[in-house]
């Protein structure tokens, strides 16, 4: 290849990338500003094809959408000096490209060291001024807003919006958790104790009354049954009286029957003369031979 070929080629080839430094393309999610020897010419240009001074200006983009980032304070002090685990999350975006750039060259990593700071700072100040109870409850969303609202306007100075800050999760440190549960433990077991009295109280009064009324039942009873009784025995000397009215004989016989039998065991042996009086009673025909009186 001759020497005319190589320059030619060369001088292609510079014309080529000339041009394709001369121009720029903006995307509708970008942000573009134009930096001609550390000095910005131009800013916010809007989507589409544009030129500049080829190999004397140099184009910055940023993103134009919202971005996100998370971040954790691991002790936020509190108004009665109890410390709290924060989680957060801060939405941002790009409000003014030249302070943007100005303050932080376009970095994302130090912008977001920035605003973390600027959010954490914020939190800390309102967090102090609040007891847990209060940073827990209601006035969270009194919180986040107050924070929103400071941080913005230090946000502004970097050219950077906050668009939403949350708080994702409140927690005690580790070791002020355990103190906490343990004391949340004793208190749970303290009410079981005395829960625990009262029942034990209520169950022997229970029985108390149970075994009262069982006393006055039984002794109840025990009336009823003695009266029911005398009424029997009672009873029971009337029918004897009529019966011996009726056969006082028979009666004389029963009556010495059941005195035997009392006074006998099984074992003992009996005997009598067939001619007795006992015998008078199961021999008719001996008690028809029998001689009258």
């Amino acid at each position: 290849m001759s020497p005319k070929h190589i320059l030619l080629i060369v001088i292609v080839l510079a014309i080529v990338y000339t041009a394709y430094d001369s121009a720029f393309i903006v995307g509708e999610r970008e942000r573009v500003v134009v930096v001609q020897l550390g000095e910005i010419i131009g800013q916010d240009y809007d989507p589409g094809l544009h030129f500049k001074v080829p190999y004397v200006q140099k184009v910055r983009s940023f993103e134009r959408r919202v971005m996100t980032f998370t971040e954790e304070i691991e002790r936020v002090l509190t108004s009665e000096n109890k410390n709290l685990a924060v989680d957060f999350y801060v939405k941002w975006r790009i409000r003014d490209t030249v302070d943007y750039y100005l303050s932080t060259q376009g970095d994302e990593q130090r912008t977001r060291s920035l605003l973390t700071e600027i959010v954490e700072n914020d939190l800390l100040a309102e967090f102090s001024k609040r007891t847990i109870r209060q940073a827990v409850g209601d006035e969270r969303n009194e919180i986040v807003a107050a924070v929103q609202v400071q941080a913005n306007q230090d946000a502004r100075e970097v050219g950077v919006e906050i668009t939403d800050v949350r708080i994702m999760r409140l927690d005690l440190p580790e070791e002020v958790s355990e103190s906490v549960y343990e004391r949340m433990r004793s208190e749970r077991q303290e009410v079981i104790r005395t829960l625990r009295a009262q029942g034990d109280a209520a169950a022997q009064e229970i029985r108390s009354d149970a075994e009262r009324e069982r006393t006055i039942i039984r002794a109840t009873a025990y009336s009823q049954a003695q009266t029911i009784r005398g009424e029997g025995d009672a009873r029971a000397a009337e029918i004897y009286a009529e019966a011996y009215q009726e056969n006082p004989t028979f009666y004389s016989f029963y009556r010495s029957l059941e005195l035997y039998r009392n006074s006998l065991g099984s074992d003992d042996l009996l005997l009598l003369r067939p001619q007795g009086e006992l015998f008078r009673y199961f021999n008719p025909k001996a008690s028809d031979s029998a001689p009258q009186p």
